[in-house]
């Protein structure tokens, strides 16, 4: 019998079609994203909207974009060179390039609604079946599915390349030999692989679902899962990191949007474009910022691809070119120092009071043990809370930086043989980050702990104290399992 104020779970039909609205509601949201990015960056006039929201929603779940030109042939240049009789033999210059970069807001807003959508429904309905909330997974995956392969098949097209890249490409494919720099390079056909995009979508829906069985919250579960073992024991630190993490991207997209609105109204278009890639990038470079403390070493670099006296650009002397101006660029970012502190020494200091602040939360939400749960743990409330908190982090680290990567290469070739190009990327280095992490999060997250049960210890009055020391607890009414699920 249902409990007061609940209404009767829908049938699976209904939990189906709810599913599958989550998933077409968060698309929606992303590509209305996408669009207020590209406003702000002014990138409407590179190729048509309708073609680059689709691929941006492809980027976010994880696709990448492959590049073509065919080029056109070279025009004779004066100086002779192969520009003086590439034009007349019709040698072409060819272009390709892929860019894997995902832009997080995106990916944060998708997730975020799909989460919402799914199991906030839940909160006031009986308990739903096991086969229900599988029949709701199901609509998720086949929306999923179905959307993801309409947007890929759009995320194709033409777009002009940035004058910046042409001018950079041009100079290092020897574009002074092909008269007009670069020839035919000043724009590419791009597309997205729908298989992969469609893959890599439902697998990103699947890992959202599985996340948010085991942190949320505010809603209602099958009764299996809910008395499981895995939900019990990880809602509280899952929850905590799922909640702060909503909490900061949601501040970078409230920081975003009223900037790139008030600079377009002002007319100021370099402010405009920083909010533009805020809106598009602001979670990435956050990632940047909390696992620079954990070992991890972010290069920002810009190379040419240029072979050094070899194939047909070393036969015309193109090796040769390319001085100072259009050297390697990078930067270590973990070692910038934007105020005259690295950036990682930074980084930590302000993520330490986090961190203690998510162990007291933590603490706050995991249940008193009873006495006999107590006898029979193998390590105490304070240490478990520090451990899976621990564990959680270490994987975040190990993982926010293959989400948080981007790159673009672009290559140039003539008769089959590469003259040149371009690499850009924001990539992270071989390190130890996870277990950096470890080491890092673990005294914060006990100390939080601590701290939490010294606050509830001030807060009761000394005749009515409960000590939440599991070795210590006074004894009080008996709790069924039930009634610790948080469901």
């Amino acid at each position: 019998m249902s409990a007061a104020g609940t209404r009767p779970s829908p049938s699976p039909g209904r939990h189906a079609v709810e599913g599958a609205a989550t998933v077409v509601a968060a698309f929606a949201v992303m590509a209305v994203t996408a669009w207020g990015a590209l406003m702000s960056l002014g990138a409407n006039g590179m190729a048509p909207v309708s073609r680059m929201v689709p691929t941006l929603v492809a980027l976010a779940v994880g696709g990448d974009v492959s590049m073509t030109s065919g080029g056109q042939p070279t025009e004779p240049a004066s100086g002779g060179g192969l520009g003086g009789f590439g034009g007349g033999l019709g040698m072409s210059l060819g272009s390709t390039g892929q860019l894997a970069a995902a832009p997080l807001t995106l990916s944060f807003l998708g997730a975020a609604i799909v989460a919402i959508g799914f199991f906030r429904p839940l909160r006031r309905r009986a308990r739903p079946t096991s086969g229900m909330l599988w029949a709701r997974c199901g609509g998720a995956l086949v929306a999923t599915a179905v959307t993801l392969s309409a947007c890929a098949a759009l995320a194709r097209g033409h777009t002009e390349l940035p004058g910046g890249v042409r001018e950079r490409i041009g100079a290092r494919a020897g574009g002074q030999r092909f008269g007009g720099g670069g020839g035919g390079l000043s724009s590419v056909s791009f597309r997205t692989d729908i298989p992969t995009t469609v893959f890599l979508g439902l697998l990103a829906v699947t890992a959202v679902l599985a996340v948010g069985c085991l942190a949320a919250r505010r809603t209602t579960l099958p009764r299996p899962l809910a008395l499981g073992k895995a939900r019990p024991r990880w809602n509280p630190v899952a929850s905590t990191l799922v909640g702060a993490t909503t909490v900061l991207c949601y501040v970078v997209v409230a920081l975003a949007i009223p900037a790139g609105i008030i600079a377009a109204a002002t007319g100021r278009e370099q402010a405009a474009k920083a909010a533009g890639v805020l809106l598009l990038g602001g979670p990435n470079l956050l990632a940047v910022l909390l696992t620079s403390p954990m070992g991890t070493s972010w290069q920002a670099a810009i190379r040419p691809l240029r072979p050094e006296g070899g194939g047909m650009m070393g036969m015309f002397g193109g090796g040769q070119q390319g001085g100072g101006a259009r050297a390697n660029r990078s930067v270590d970012l973990a070692h910038w120092s934007p105020a005259g502190v690295p950036l990682w020494l930074l980084a930590l200091v302000l993520t330490v009071p986090v961190l203690v602040y998510l162990g007291y939360l933590a603490a706050a939400r995991t249940p008193v043990r009873t006495q006999r749960e107590e006898a029979d743990a193998l390590l105490d409330r304070h240490t478990d809370t520090t451990l899976r908190m621990g564990i959680a982090l270490s994987a975040a680290a190990f993982l926010l930086p293959f989400f948080a990567r981007g790159s673009l290469r672009i290559s140039v070739s003539l008769m089959g043989s590469e003259m040149g190009g371009l690499t850009a990327g924001l990539t992270p280095g071989p390190g130890i980050s996870p277990l950096i992490a470890f080491i890092v999060v673990a005294p914060c997250a006990y100390a939080g702990s601590r701290l939490h049960v010294w606050r509830v210890r001030r807060r009761e009055p000394s005749s009515r104290r409960l000590d939440v020391t599991p070795s210590r607890r006074t004894a009080g009414p008996r709790r069924t399992p039930k009634d610790r699920v948080v469901s």
